[in-house]
């Protein structure tokens, strides 16, 4: 009995992102026919590999979990494999710099799926603040960075343009009356410069209540009502919510995600490596269910 790569392939995807349709775009097949992979390879194992209902995959069954150990092995063979056959094998190290929030994206999944296409591919990566990040790819620290600009502000190829809204957790009290307690990324972040000034423009008293370098930590302080903080729309999942009312609290502007490569901006795999995730984040839909208001 031989399992089919592709198959193999196909499973991992929805492994990782428990989702047949975005497994489908990422190897460029339908969902139906990923779907068809999957009852290929259980119909070759004689059991199931996934528990779904009424089309969703809720999770992985124990022998799910058990292959995808051996179908990661078995793709990094292969396609080590190929690449070392291969002139055209895609090749080199990149030094790769993000903004601390990209650890509240699907950024290691897009990283993964990278490597599994080109596994000669080294990477080491870097999270700071976007103004930190300027400075550092200016000075060729990068051979790739990312990094948040004013929209309009031209210092790197746009991938993304967002919105940021205030985020609070599920039991924070609005008080429009008290100084706005404030969760914030260090100084150097643009979303915490934004937040800043509007509240300055808006004459919004406020007060920090709570830093850090962490997405996570952000997030569990908001999560456990230490104050409210901002972050593009697109990062926000229950339990966090999108705080509108109750507070006055200011509009946010939107802000440019981009992208700037360093002195070997001819480096084939560095570009290759840009082009792939702008794709991924221009693809990347909202947090993985909808955020409810306040």
């Amino acid at each position: 009995m031989n399992l089919d790569t592709d198959c193999l392939r196909s499973f991992l995807v929805v492994a990782d992102t428990m989702s047949f349709s975005r497994a489908a775009e990422s190897v460029g097949r339908s969902q139906s026919t990923v779907s068809q992979q999957i009852a290929k390879l259980e119909t070759q194992i004689g059991k199931g590999l996934l528990t779904r209902r009424k089309g969703r995959v809720l999770e992985l069954t124990s022998e799910g979990g058990k292959l995808v150990k051996y179908a990661r092995r078995i793709l990094q063979l292969n396609d080590e494999a190929y690449a070392s056959m291969s002139d055209d094998a895609l090749s080199g190290f990149v030094r790769l710099g993000v903004p601390l929030d990209f650890f509240g994206r699907d950024f290691t999944t897009w990283l993964a799926r990278f490597k599994n296409r080109h596994p000669m591919v080294g990477m080491e990566v870097e999270a700071n603040q976007s103004e930190n990040l300027l400075k550092r790819s200016a000075r060729g620290e990068f051979d790739l960075a990312f990094f948040k600009q004013e929209t309009g502000a031209k210092l790197g190829t746009v991938a993304l343009r967002e919105q940021l809204v205030w985020v609070s957790g599920p039991n924070f009290v609005a008080d429009a009356a008290e100084s706005v307690p404030l969760i914030l990324f260090p100084e150097g972040c643009a979303y915490r410069r934004c937040a800043v000034a509007a509240l300055q423009h808006s004459k919004r008293s406020w007060h920090l209540s709570f830093i850090s370098p962490s997405f996570e930590c952000l997030k569990s302080a908001a999560l456990e009502g230490l104050g409210i903080t901002v972050l593009a729309r697109a990062l926000v999942a229950p339990p966090l919510r999108v705080v509108r009312h109750g507070l006055r609290l200011p509009q946010l502007p939107t802000v440019e995600l981009v992208y700037s490569q360093g002195r070997r901006s001819n480096s084939r795999v560095v570009s290759e490596l840009a082009t792939y995730l702008a794709e991924s984040l221009t693809n990347a839909g909202p947090a993985h269910t909808s955020a409810f208001s306040t």
